[in-house]
């Protein structure tokens, strides 16, 4: 299996950094309807009420994430990650191939096009950073 140095995994964690914080600017924009509600959640939204639970929920998990990633970064440092939170990488991993399949058959080409390779990226370097890692030279 492949195992990532400390330097990959440090990178791959700033890239989920810069995705996760743009992600939540998004969410927020769509809050204040900057983005109309059509263009989300594969054009499947009903109302504006519908947009704003979908899009809370969304801004809670990405700050999840975003804080996930913080926190792998800050162990990595400490020389070993724990298996709870490659779990969660695992699980966050997870989650984003399906929005890529979900983004995949969006009844908007915007989606598909933007937010595919987006939650593609997120999904592969998820699934990197699950493989243990233990500094050997502490």
């Amino acid at each position: 299996m492949w195992n990532p140095s400390k330097k990959l995994r440090t990178i791959a964690c700033k890239i989920l950094i810069i995705l996760f914080s743009m992600t939540m600017i998004f969410h927020i924009f769509a809050l204040l309807q900057v983005v109309p509600f059509q263009y989300l959640w594969g054009g499947r939204l009903g109302s504006v009420k519908e947009m704003y639970l979908m899009e809370s929920v969304s801004l809670f998990v990405t700050a999840f994430f975003l804080s996930s990633s913080f926190l792998y970064v800050r162990y990595l440092n400490q020389g070993l990650v724990p298996l709870w939170i490659r779990i969660v990488f695992g699980f966050v991993g997870t989650i984003f191939l399906l929005n890529t399949i979900g983004n995949l058959v969006a009844v908007t080409d915007l989606e598909t096009l933007l937010a595919t390779p987006v939650t593609a990226i997120i999904s592969i370097i998820c699934f990197s950073l699950v493989s243990k890692y233990e500094n050997k030279t502490s």
